[in-house]
């Protein structure tokens, strides 16, 4: 039986900086510039950032909440907080298996027979439910998550030994498909380097593991991201990407791209996964949570603008299409990194997927820590056996994706039994596992989260664990402040009631997040 003591994180810069890294993985540097760049720019980064600010930073708010409340991984922290027995979870319950029945109807047995199980938890569990399965999520994610990691490992290699010498975008797209359907042996040798790097990260623990690794690794991260904006920034013609990323072109933007910014923003903060509330169990009771929320966010979406501006100016100038799609990052890229002048393309190529590889490190450090905390927590296990085990499965589960990247080719059996029960006719085993987590579960975990802090837990109880640490500053008047008129005597009555940050966070969570959350839902199931 574990002995050890819960750890803490030594202070606010701790934490911030490996929540941050949590948050600052493959979303900000690979998928939020290929989907900038199909919905036509800075138009929708400008609804990104308000996103962000609206939806994310609220649902973030709950999260550390709920952890730093409970100090417990995400299954003990709702079960602990929740009412002995809530009708709500009931409800939602018989909801889930409704909608199990209607996917089951048209086909889809599969996945009804998934949410019939998240359905029976429900039933069973109540709200400690949505801490189970967020687990299950982050570790559905961190299997496939960690086999696009591999792939930038390889590519780190082939930069700086001169393996990414193409010229065209359908070289570099012809070479990377070679890769990915007759080399999974490769792959998957590359998954175990990339595994063990996460293990190293977090076997030491929060404050020896984590965050010592963050403080070195954020830092590099940034310095390296800056190093190639200036390269491409001053490459002859990277003005019209610039113009392109920066310029809002509301035109080119459709409902479907507000939606889309939407799920981005949820999806780039790592919410939904319960690392957010794992890294908050370790949070000390006297930090600022809503400072040290807001500076994670800061660093997360400055981390996104960032990568754009490492990539379209390069494209740009290069005179390459923005808007690739997945394959910017691996076709596209390559390709135009070998063609900058100066003969040290393989040189930026290499920086550009070290400082990739650093984005993916440090958020599978925090998927991988949140399955590791919960086997401490649950089965009082140590936490290098916990490590050991938790990254012995999640390596074995990787291995499937690793041979069926493309297609079922190297899988016969199980391309029969997902073909026929989960109504899946085209893709692969990686295809599979991102539909389920990103566009069913994340959206899902994220609805049932802010309803509970809103309306089980409760907006009042959960605001004043908020509370703590901020000194008062999320109970100030929000209007009379940013008038300049705090402190006039005239307005003290008014300075604790009206529109606060806990009031707007309030009602954010209450009533605008449910709904936007399901739209979001709604829009990727539909698609």
């Amino acid at each position: 039986m574990s002995t050890e003591t819960r750890e803490s994180w030594s202070g606010k810069l701790g934490f911030v900086l490996a929540a941050a890294g949590s948050a600052i993985g493959l979303g900000n540097i690979w998928k939020f510039p290929y989907i900038t760049g199909m919905n036509g720019g800075g138009a929708f980064v400008l609804v990104y950032l308000g996103c962000i600010l609206l939806f994310g930073l609220p649902l973030m708010l709950c999260e550390i909440t709920i952890g730093r409340k409970t100090g417990k991984n995400p299954y003990g922290a709702f079960k602990s907080l929740q009412l002995k027995r809530s009708r709500t979870a009931d409800v939602i319950g018989v909801l889930l298996m409704l909608g199990a029945v209607s996917l089951a109807a048209s086909g889809h047995y599969g996945f009804a027979v998934i949410l019939f199980a998240a359905a029976c938890l429900f039933v069973w569990l109540g709200f400690a439910a949505v801490g189970l399965i967020s687990l299950i999520t982050a570790m559905l994610i961190l299997s496939y998550y960690a086999v696009v990691g591999a792939w930038i490992v390889d590519y780190v290699y082939r930069s700086f030994t001169g393996g990414l010498h193409f010229t065209q975008v359908s070289e570099a797209a012809g070479a990377f498909n070679h890769y990915l359907d007759r080399e999974p042996g490769r792959i998957a040798a590359e998954l175990i380097i990339f595994m063990v790097l996460t293990a190293a990260m977090i076997i030491f623990g929060i404050r020896k593991g984590i965050e010592r690794c963050s403080k070195v690794l954020m830092p590099l991260l940034f310095f390296l991201l800056l190093a190639v904006i200036v390269r491409g920034v001053t490459l002859p013609g990277a003005k019209e990407g610039i113009r392109f990323f920066l310029n809002p072109d509301f035109s080119k933007l459709s409902i479907a791209g507000v939606l889309e910014a939407l799920g981005h923003a949820f999806y780039s903060l790592s919410l939904g996964m319960g690392i957010t509330i794992t890294y908050g169990s370790y949070l000390r009771k006297d930090e600022n949570i809503l400072s040290t929320s807001l500076w994670i966010v800061a660093l997360d979406t400055l981390a996104a603008l960032l990568g754009g501006l490492a990539i379209f100016p390069a494209v740009f100038a290069m005179q390459l299409a923005p808007d690739a799609g997945p394959g910017l990052i691996f076709n596209v890229l390559p390709a135009t990194f070998y063609r900058i002048p100066g003969g040290m393309g393989w040189f930026w190529a290499g920086l550009f997927f070290l400082m990739m590889t650093i984005a993916a490190l440090t958020s599978a450090a925090a998927l991988l820590e949140s399955g590791v905390t919960f086997i401490m927590d649950q089965f009082k296990v140590r936490r290098v056996p916990a490590v050991i085990g938790t990254f012995l499965g999640v390596t074995l589960l990787g291995f499937l994706t690793c041979y069926s990247t493309n297609h079922w080719e190297n899988l016969p059996g199980i391309e029969h039994f997902v073909q026929n029960v989960f109504n899946v006719r085209t893709g692969s085993w990686f295809d599979l596992l991102d539909k389920l987590t990103s566009n069913w579960l994340l959206p899902l975990m994220g609805l049932l989260t802010v309803i509970f802090v809103g309306w089980i837990w409760g907006a009042r109880k959960a605001g004043r664990e908020l509370r703590e640490g901020t000194h008062g500053l999320v109970d100030e008047n929000l209007i009379t402040w940013l008038s300049g008129f705090r402190g006039e005597p005239r307005y003290m009555e008014a300075a604790n009631s009206g529109l606060t940050i806990m009031t707007l966070w309030g009602i954010l969570i209450r009533f605008v997040g449910p709904v936007v959350i399901l739209a979001i839902f709604i829009q990727v199931i539909t698609k």
